[in-house]
């Protein structure tokens, strides 16, 4: 196998248990066993586990930020809302641990992979808050606290629907973003 494919073969099973383990429990190890390969040969290719985590976030950022970018055109916030589901678990159907890996809080202190991705968590942060503005907005509100509590109950959403996801893997994005529109629109009726 060429350098260049064993290169991303490593990056891809990499991700997988990054994001699964944890930086901190994941091991070089363990990603050459998942790979089929010896440890030397992930340690030749990268170097250090921090040279490989930083690999794997350039692979999964760049496009899990893209691709949830794209779908803030909506003007309608409920639209934009299912576009931003739907692009979220979209950014993952390659890699289903991006977003674990990218909210990693185990990753080295100081490294280019922290880094990195805190980099990629402040512009997904970024684009959220600029979404449950958007919708408190529609819904003629204006308080700062109602904007703050309404991301915090955004991003645990998000959290917890990623994670829900990672242990029903036969569930498509699209299935896993009418799922989640499906339970918010039941949640919010009123009586």
């Amino acid at each position: 196998m060429a350098r260049a494919e064993r290169r991303q073969q490593l990056v891809h099973e990499a991700v997988e248990e990054l994001g699964s383990q944890g930086y901190a429990c994941a091991s070089m190890a363990d990603v050459a066993a998942r790979a089929g390969v010896s440890k030397a040969m992930v340690h030749n290719v990268f170097g250090s586990k921090a040279d490989l985590a930083q690999a794997c976030l350039e692979e999964v950022g760049p496009r899990l930020v893209a691709t949830i970018a794209q779908a803030q055109t909506a003007t309608d916030p409920g639209e934009r809302a299912l576009d931003t589901f739907t692009a979220i678990f979209s950014a993952m159907a390659e890699h289903r641990y991006a977003w674990a890996l990218v909210k990693d809080e185990t990753l080295p202190e100081g490294s280019a992979a922290a880094e990195l991705a805190q980099g990629y968590r402040a512009q997904l942060h970024s684009m959220g808050t600029v979404g449950t503005r958007d919708v408190l907005e529609a819904a003629g509100l204006a308080d700062p606290l109602d904007h703050d509590l309404l991301d915090h109950i955004w991003e645990s959403i998000v959290e917890a629907a990623v994670a829900w996801w990672q242990e029903h893997d036969d569930h498509t994005a699209e299935q896993m973003a009418q799922r989640l529109t499906r339970l918010l629109a039941v949640v919010t009726l009123r009586g």
